[in-house]
């Protein structure tokens, strides 16, 4: 058995993405699934790409198709949206969805007694940000039409005079 990890998960890794990043990877679920080697996954379920959609539109740019709810084709019968634990037991993980975080801490207890990979999903605000985060140097263009471009360029100026360069 492997040694005791922080928070007594035993050496098992707990991974929390987006619903994004579970979109473009799940198939690392899959391999932990037929190579027994397990990991405990918290999917963030915000609505697509929605870190993206704020770095996007801190740039100065309007979203567009990060979010599902902004996507080109809807589907009125039927939403957009990804069961995500349906989707990870059919790869033959464990799943478990969460309403709250007091679900999700009992969840997470039971997540690290089960035998192997066990996703657990919960809904999350898309707009919603924690501050302090660190700043994206993501290239804005100089030369635009829209007043919110040039905010975004000027601000990137100032960001890029405060930068040290390296040695």
């Amino acid at each position: 058995m492997a040694s005791e990890g922080p928070g007594g998960t035993g050496g098992t890794p707990i991974v929390m993405i987006g619903d994004g990043t579970y979109m473009m990877m799940n198939s690392d679920i899959y391999s932990t699934v037929l190579t027994g080697h397990k990991m405990i996954v918290v999917v963030c379920d915000n609505g697509g790409f929605a870190v993206i959609n704020r770095l996007q539109q801190a740039k100065g740019v309007p979203g567009f198709n990060n979010l599902l709810v902004d996507c080109h084709v809807q589907h009125p019968d039927r939403p957009l949206h990804v069961d995500f634990v349906k989707h990870a037991e059919s790869m033959g993980a464990l799943g478990r969805r969460c309403d709250s975080m007091a679900e999700l801490a009992t969840a997470l207890e039971w997540a690290k007694t089960t035998d192997r990979t066990t996703i657990l999903a919960i809904t999350t605000d898309a707009h919603a940000w924690t501050p302090g985060d660190a700043d994206w140097d993501v290239g804005v263009p100089e030369v635009s039409t829209r007043a919110s471009v040039q905010t975004a360029r000027k601000q990137q100026e100032e960001i890029r005079a405060k930068q040290r360069v390296g040695v």
